[in-house]
């Protein structure tokens, strides 16, 4: 018979399919229209919309595969834990920036990074990684500004000093924004482009749920960081809706 585990009903809903009672048949054709519609390589003219598409069908993938696995070998939950925990934290989608300047994941956090972490979180181990959005690029972190990843929200802290949360399970949209009109940048983008010395042709833009604006990281970091941070959250919001 099928599962009807919290894990597969979320991998049905990837999936696309409605009933919890699927058949294998079903699993299969889901899988199949799913993936053609996902594919990256229907992508290949358009990096964001590919990222994406990457990430969706990996996704549809797991979806798959643990789907078919339960259906033969369905998961029983007690009656005094009729629905499963939420994951452990170890459990959560990995971030790595490949040693760009400003930008530190745990353990390996700078002094600093520790500093600034143990003054905003009550529980500094739920860390996960911090970036500096000072816009000084290659230069010492200062964190006057930054955004902080740890494993329930997400803190920024802007140039006004204000620090705002966000709860993974509130993320809404997140956009990779190409600024380039025609190939090239607008005035102010090329010229915060010289005054920085980063690559300015991507806005990363992270709305709440409600589709209020959160933030938005243009010139304090470079592209491949906020492709980085928008792959991860991507990630999280799938995780986080488990």
């Amino acid at each position: 018979m099928p599962c009807a585990c919290a894990n597969c009903l979320q991998h049905a809903s990837t999936l696309g399919l409605a009933d919890k009672q699927v058949s294998k048949a079903a699993i299969r054709k889901a899988f199949r229209a799913q993936a053609k519609l996902w594919h990256p390589d229907r992508f290949e003219n358009d990096e964001v919309k590919r990222l994406e598409a990457e990430e969706h069908f990996k996704q549809i993938q797991v979806a798959y595969r643990e789907l078919w696995e339960h259906h033969e070998h369905p998961r029983q939950w007690s009656v005094e834990e009729p629905f499963p925990q939420r994951k452990a934290p170890d459990n959560s989608p990995r971030i790595s920036f490949g040693g760009a300047p400003g930008c530190f994941v745990a353990p390996d956090f700078s002094l600093l990074a520790d500093r600034i972490i143990a003054r905003h979180l009550p529980n500094p181990e739920n860390a996960m990684a911090i970036v500096d959005l000072s816009g000084r690029g290659s230069k010492a972190s200062t964190f006057d500004q930054f955004i902080l990843f740890t494993r329930d929200a997400i803190l920024v802290r802007n140039a006004r000093k204000i620090i705002s949360l966000l709860w993974y399970t509130d993320l809404g949209e997140i956009s990779l924004v190409d600024q380039r009109k025609e190939g090239k940048l607008g005035f102010w983008q090329r010229t915060a482009e010289r005054i920085s010395g980063i690559e300015q042709k991507y806005a990363l833009e992270i709305q709440r749920r409600d589709g209020t604006h959160f933030c938005t990281i243009v010139g304090q970091v470079d592209d491949s960081v906020k492709k980085v941070i928008y792959i991860f959250l991507l990630q999280m919001r799938s995780h986080s809706r488990f």
